[in-house]
């Protein structure tokens, strides 16, 4: 069978963290140079991309099913070319093409840009439909379920080589871009597309060191207060919000705590993995700090910024874990109050030192570790999103519930999800991309409900 198409077209389904989004939205804008468009689905394009994630071993599972089902695409239209990329793709390619005969290509996460030569060998396939249009730089699309949001990152790679993470091996070592590259990049984003709110990307993005065109290095807080200072009238004008992450505690300091206070469009939410409460699993999984020395960055950071939202990461069943070292895990939770963790069953993966150790925790212990976790985390998320009730909070409109077309969605500087109507009679429409001030009604441990106050001078916000 031959397709039949008047425009090529790609369809690339993406797994794992946000620095994969960007990656997706960086390979779209660079197969634009092969006259690719996005297609909506599988089956109406010729080229299919996968592009994996192995950090986590359920991300890895769910790529490599999603192949399996895209194998049966290509068996009944032979021209479609079907390609394997990111995080595995770079740690597994010659195993993958091995085990898939019908993969046509793999490639891994620092090679993407190389897309359009590595696909000259299937333009045959397609008769040269399209053209090689030049295009501009390339630069983050906005984010698909939120267009006035969009991501940059400013590094790629870790030198840290904790014992559980695959990161150095799928990313290699830590890259960072000069300053000037990603002022350019966000003001195209914010001046052409309309973006209000910036997300700041690396594996760890506070060890950011970049060197700008003078020679001189810049850190993440001279990076922040650059920033700072193009949104006030330069650049950047218009950008109303900036975010960054992942930081790691060991490259968290006084002035990225300082900054908090003193850079108005730096939103007040801070995502600083912890990983572990016990001192004894930090040392083994190599993280080079205490639980003592996070609780110091804690009260630092609030000390500058006291109404600060905090989220973390959070490893459950690590080898040699035991229910003591559990114990101090739910200790730093409840002592800490984040807003919400991202917390992880432990397996091992491929290439890390942990991968050579006894798995000795049980799962079904692991199981019942992790729901402990997160009943404790869900009724102190539950506390800190209710506090908030009665109060007016900032909100940026993302666009209509997924789950509920009646009600809007929106989320406040301290990155909490709001769900409110727009049914409010003598009140201009509500758009995606608005500002509103709304009252906090309801709450739940993942959510908030509001509405648009009676008040006209409560709505839009400033």
């Amino acid at each position: 069978m031959v397709s039949q198409f008047s425009v090529k077209k790609v369809y690339i389904q993406t797994y794992g963290c946000q620095m994969n989004t960007y990656d997706t939205e960086q390979m779209l804008q660079v197969l634009a140079t092969k006259g690719f468009e996005s297609a909506k689905s599988p089956d109406e394009a010729q080229l299919i991309v996968i592009n994996s994630c192995s950090v986590r071993e359920k991300s890895e599972t769910k790529a490599l099913s999603q192949l399996g089902r895209f194998a049966a695409l290509k068996k009944s239209d032979p021209s479609k070319v079907l390609a394997f990329g990111g995080c595995v793709g770079q740690t597994e390619g010659p195993k993958l093409k091995k085990q898939f005969p019908f993969l046509d290509l793999v490639f891994g996460t620092n090679n993407y840009r190389d897309l359009p030569e590595m696909l000259d060998e299937f333009t045959p396939r397609w008769n040269e439909i399209g053209g090689d249009e030049e295009r501009d730089l390339l630069v983050p699309s906005k984010r698909p379920e939120a267009k006035s949001q969009a991501f940059i990152t400013i590094t790629n790679g870790c030198d840290k080589f904790c014992s559980y993470c695959i990161v150095p091996f799928t990313r290699g070592r830590e890259i960072s871009r000069s300053p000037e590259e990603i002022v350019e990049e966000a003001a195209v984003l914010v001046q052409q597309r309309g973006v209000k709110e910036i997300m700041l990307l690396g594996q760890n993005v506070n060890s950011y060191w970049g060197k700008n065109k003078q020679g001189a290095f810049t850190s993440l807080f001279q990076l922040l207060e650059l920033f700072q200072k193009e949104s006030e009238g330069g650049k950047l004008n218009g950008l109303k919000r900036l975010r960054y992450t992942t930081s790691h505690p060991r490259d968290f300091d006084e002035d990225l705590a300082r900054a908090f206070r003193d850079f108005p469009v730096l939103c007040e939410f801070l995502h600083l993995p912890f990983q572990a409460g016990s001192d004894a699993v930090l040392r083994k999984m190599r993280r080079f700090y205490t639980a003592k020395d996070f609780l110091r960055k804690m009260e630092l950071v609030r000390k500058y910024r006291p109404d600060i939202a905090l989220s973390t990461d959070v490893i459950v069943g690590f080898p040699t874990e035991t229910r003591a070292d559990f114990e101090e895990t739910l200790r730093v939770i409840r002592e800490v109050e984040f807003d919400n963790i991202y917390s992880f069953i432990y397996s091992e993966r491929p290439y890390t030192r942990s991968e050579q150790w006894v798995d000795d925790v049980p799962l079904a212990e692991k199981k019942s570790r992790i729901h402990e976790l997160l009943d404790t985390q869900r009724a102190i998320s539950k506390k800190k999103y209710s506090e908030d009730i009665g109060q007016i909070a900032e909100v940026l409109v993302e666009g209509r519930s997924k789950n509920n077309a009646s009600l809007w969605t929106g989320r406040t500087r301290k990155n909490r999800v709001i769900h409110f109507t727009d049914e409010v009679p003598g009140i201009a429409p509500v758009k995606e991309g608005d500002f509103l001030n709304l009252l906090v009604t309801d709450a739940s441990h993942s959510w908030q409900a509001g509405e648009l106050p009676l008040k006209e001078h409560q709505w839009p916000a400033a």
